[in-house]
Formats: structure tokens, C-alpha cells, sequence
């Protein structure tokens, strides 16, 4: 069983003091395990730039490794060797710090699990080329994690969108989410070894991050004693309104309907809709389906309006030109 814990924090600061709790807890858990720890914070790890190089080499019967040689292939390759991860990222303001949003830009688009079948799926009858069973397995395994955030603020809404912010890493790899812990206060707190049942939730974490590996998915029991959240698959308390009853998780996009008993809010998500969350297969495969769309409405489009947009895109180009002419 190989461990792996990711911080984005400073180095021996607070995300790595409770990122390495929960890894020390995961090896009570299994003596055996090999644990790997990494500090990304003077690691370079540049943005995605949009370029499509990635998806591009796919279809073409190649591996889509991203085209950018940074520090990040070092870090995507112990996560796709992990089959567990703790990860602890630092609120600055309101989500986690941007490099860890730059990980995720780079890592998500070439792990979702859904395009990469669908790619394989039209390698194996021929419609695109390359060998599907060339392609690396790792990349389908199972993995479980525990997200941990970080922030000073006493008031749980400066941290807001950190836990939330933190799954953007593993559900295009449908990675199972055992617990996502918010460690705001930590201004008040000054450091982790002064709060006890910090130090040792963060043992529990781990523990069960390990555990849950070892256990059919469907028992494995979300884990956090700050509640159990709004939204039944992700747990977080976040919800986007239309003025209607309808409501949606921003994380999972899964639909629920809202009520008022007395003071008490309730949110009803069908069992349908949870089976279509984002980190689901089927929640997967209606983005791509979506995405592999875009080729026949778009390109009709732009090629009928091709003098049109040639004439305007000059405005762009020329921009310093024109702006001051």
C-alpha cells in the first residue's frame, strides 16, 4: 500500500504538521505501508496554458502527457503510483492557495476517467488510433483520499470555499473521499500540538484513509465530527439557488430540493441524482458527452461566419494600434 501526503503550505507550518499527523495515523493503522510525503511550496508548478496538447496527443494514439516539464510530473507520478492520498492546502483568501489550483488544472484534464475511455473505446473499433491496451492502467485504480484545509480566520466563512475547493483534485479520477476536514481558527489556535483533538482527528483521518482501502466502497463511511455536510456525496455545506425550490451543489452538480421546517433548512437529493455526482462515471461521462459536442455545433458556426470573424479578430490582433489611433 503505498500513502501519499501533499501539502501546499509552508514548510513544517501548520498543513504540514496535520497533513503528516493523519500520514502518521495512516501507518498505524498499516505498519507496513509506504509512506511518501511531499512540500509543494518551492516547487515549481506552472498554469495550464489551454493548449490542448494533451487531449490532442490522445486522439492521436499517444499517452497525453501535458507538454509543460516542470515539477509537476514529479508530483502527478506519486499520485498516480498512490492508492491513498492525505492532502492539506492553506486558505489565503476564501479557497486553496493558487498552486494548488494549478496542479489540479493540469492534473484533472488529463485523468478524467470518462474522456479517456471514451478515447479508448474508439480505439478499439478503429474510429481513432493507438492501442487501448497500451494505455497506463494506473490511471483507473482505486484510490481514497482526505482533504484537509488550513485557515486562521475563526469565522468559518473566510474559509468558505477551502474543503470545496480541495475535491477539484479527485473526482475526475472518481478518487473515493473518506473525510475533508476544515482547520480554520488556526489564528487563534497558533499551532496544531496545542489542540489535542486536532492532532488527534487528524490520526483518525488517516487511519481511515488507509482503511477505507481495504473495504468495499459502498461502506465506507464519510468521516468529519465537524457534521456530515448538506450535500450528501461531497459534504459540503455550499448550494447554488434560482429563486425556485430546486438547488444545486456547485461540487457535484447533483439537483436537490429545499424546504423550511421551522427554522431548519432541509435539502432532498434523489438517489438518482446522486448516482450522477461528479465524481461518478455517469457524472463524468455527461461532461464529456457535452464536450465532445462542441465540434459540430461550433465548427459549422465559425466556418459560416469565416470573412466575418477574419474582419473583426483584426481588432484583437491590432489592439495597441487601434486602442491609441
Amino acid at each position: 500500500m503505498k500513502i501519499l501526503g501533499l501539502s501546499f503550505g509552508k514548510k513544517n507550518a501548520n498543513c504540514d504538521i496535520l497533513c503528516k499527523e493523519a500520514l502518521y495515523g495512516a501507518k498505524e493503522a498499516f505498519p507496513d505501508a509506504e509512506i511518501t510525503f511531499i512540500n509543494t511550496q518551492r516547487l515549481h508548478i506552472d498554469r495550464c496554458i489551454g493548449c490542448g496538447a494533451c487531449s490532442g496527443a490522445l486522439e492521436h494514439g499517444k499517452d497525453n502527457d501535458c507538454i509543460i516539464k516542470d515539477d509537476f510530473q514529479m508530483v502527478e507520478n506519486q499520485v498516480r503510483e498512490a492508492d491513498a492520498l492525505i492532502v492539506a492546502a492553506p486558505v489565503y483568501v476564501l479557497q486553496p492557495v493558487g498552486q494548488y489550483k494549478n496542479f489540479v488544472d493540469r492534473f484533472g484534464c488529463r485523468h478524467d476517467v470518462s474522456a479517456i475511455n471514451w478515447v479508448l473505446d474508439k480505439r478499439r473499433t478503429g474510429e481513432m488510433p493507438g492501442d487501448p491496451d497500451a494505455f497506463p492502467l494506473e490511471r483507473f485504480k482505486r484510490r481514497t483520499v482526505s482533504y484537509i484545509s488550513v485557515g486562521g480566520a475563526t469565522t468559518e466563512d473566510w474559509t468558505s470555499m477551502g474543503t470545496a475547493g480541495l475535491h477539484l483534485l479527485g473526482f475526475p479520477v472518481m478518487m473515493q473521499v473518506v473525510s475533508n476536514y476544515n482547520a480554520n481558527s488556526m489564528g487563534t489556535v497558533g499551532n496544531p500540538y496545542l489542540d489535542q483533538d486536532l492532532i488527534d482527528t487528524m490520526h483518525e483521518i488517516g487511519k481511515r484513509t488507509a482503511q477505507a482501502l481495504e473495504m468495499d466502497p459502498k461502506d465506507v463511511e464519510y468521516y468529519n465530527p465537524k457534521g456530515q455536510g448538506t450535500c450528501p456525496v461531497c459534504h459540503q455545506n455550499l448550494l447554488m439557488v434560482d429563486g425556485t425550490t430546486t438547488v444545486t451543489c456547485p461540487i457535484c452538480g447533483i439537483h436537490g430540493t429545499i424546504s423550511i421546517d421551522g427554522d431548519k433548512l432541509r435539502v432532498e437529493f434523489s438517489e438518482a441524482q446522486k448516482a450522477r455526482a461528479r465524481g461518478t462515471f455517469a457524472g463524468l461521462r455527461e461532461h464529456t458527452t457535452e464536450i465532445q459536442g462542441f465540434g459540430a455545433i461550433c465548427g459549422p458556426k465559425i466556418m459560416a461566419n469565416k470573412e466575418f470573424l477574419d474582419e473583426q479578430m483584426k481588432r484583437i490582433k491590432n489592439f495597441d494600434e487601434l486602442i491609441n489611433a
